[in-house]
């Protein structure tokens, strides 16, 4: 398991002028940085089912892009994830884009798990891209929704992530200020429904996360998130309190306005929506194992089709990465267990394994090179 760099912001609210939903009033820091765990089968898994609303889905596709966000990080068991940072330098802007808003939703999925010491199972995670096409559309055109919804005991979390392939700021920003006011909207609508946003900035020294929360704790949490730092980071909090400002940044720094004008928010709660996308997410499960080839293994009882893919594109190999589909969808428990089996009878091995089992989803990335299917026998 690898690391990042955690920092936890806190917002208040005020009335707004024009709107009748608030608005930000202030952000402060809640702590000193704290690192945070993050399992990079678990960061990625949420990736495998952030498809389009409509159309075909093909496991072919569907590896080639987790193996090619998968290629542009160094993650070695008990060190910091950081970013290649030549051969990312050297892509095509878009790709760079991909990248960095695929890691981007990986963090937010691990901060989250982290906040409510959870793990995500089949159908616990649902993603606003999975949406039927009806809905989807109207999200589309009014950007006013979350990226995840986590549905979680006691609690539908609602999450919204973004990612940067840049050193982290030094002050809370205008873009980080605004994107909160275009989310608190929603979450006013669901009667002031938990948010959670992230900023994940990834550089070639490493992760860091800015995770924001309204002032606080978010309800179920206990405690800070992630571990202290070893030798703990000194803060100033009024660094923190105000933009970053200077003579050519007063326009970008002005008080976002956003649209008064009624807005027709859905009428399904958080939580019927995540349901509407699980019954998409059990599709786009059987759309993968139609298009998956098959291999000889199988895992709880049941055919496994997938194959492994070296993370090789960028240079010398890393190690190899699979994206497995089961026939059918192990129970929450199932997955638990054999999630945990899967690391305590490799914890001594040099292999340094990550592996996450989800409803019929089987993620696995090891520093092996060679099709390495003994692992799960």
């Amino acid at each position: 398991m690898g690391w990042v760099t955690l920092r936890q912001f806190a917002w208040t609210e005020r009335a707004a002028h024009v709107d009748p939903y608030p608005e930000v009033d202030g952000v402060h820091r809640v702590a000193a940085d704290r690192l945070l765990p993050v399992d990079l089968s678990y960061a990625v898994s949420v990736n495998a089912l952030a498809v389009p609303a409509s159309g075909p889905v093909r496991y072919e596709t569907r590896q080639h892009e987790l193996r090619l966000v998968l290629c542009y990080l160094n993650s070695e068991p008990g060190t910091a994830i950081r970013l290649r940072d030549e051969p990312f330098r050297a892509s095509a802007s878009h790709i760079r884009r991909f990248v960095s808003e695929s890691i981007g939703l990986g963090m937010l999925t691990a901060a989250v798990q982290t906040a409510y010491q959870w793990q995500a199972t089949s159908g616990t995670i649902a993603h606003f891209d999975a949406l039927p096409t009806a809905l989807a559309g109207h999200y589309n055109v009014t950007k006013a929704r979350p990226d995840l919804l986590f549905d979680m005991p006691g609690v539908t979390l609602a999450g919204e992530a973004r990612g940067r392939s840049e050193a982290p700021p030094t002050r809370v920003t205008a873009q980080q200020r605004d994107r909160l006011n275009s989310l608190l909207p929603w979450s006013h609508h669901h009667g002031v429904h938990p948010l959670a946003v992230t900023w994940a900035y990834t550089t070639g020294h490493g992760i860091t996360v800015d995770l924001f929360t309204r002032s606080g704790r978010l309800p179920g949490m206990n405690g800070p998130v992630g571990q202290p730092m070893p030798s703990p980071v000194a803060f100033q909090p009024e660094l923190f309190d105000q933009l970053s400002a200077s003579p050519s940044d007063e326009k970008a720094l002005a008080p976002a306005r956003r649209d008064s004008r009624a807005r027709d928010f859905d009428r399904s709660s958080p939580r019927e929506l995540a349901t509407t996308i699980a019954r998409r997410v059990n599709d786009i499960a059987d759309q993968l194992y139609a298009t998956a080839p098959e291999s000889s293994v199988r895992v709880a009882g049941q055919a496994l089709r997938g194959t492994w893919a070296g993370l090789d594109l960028l240079g010398p190999s890393t190690g190899s990465f699979l994206l497995g589909v089961l026939e059918h969808p192990l129970t929450r428990e199932q997955s638990l267990e054999l999630t945990a089996r899967l690391h305590r009878e490799n914890q001594f091995d040099d292999n340094g394994l990550s592996a996450h089992v989800s409803g019929r989803l089987v993620i696995a990335i090891t520093a092996e090179r060679d099709q390495p299917w003994d692992l799960f026998t």
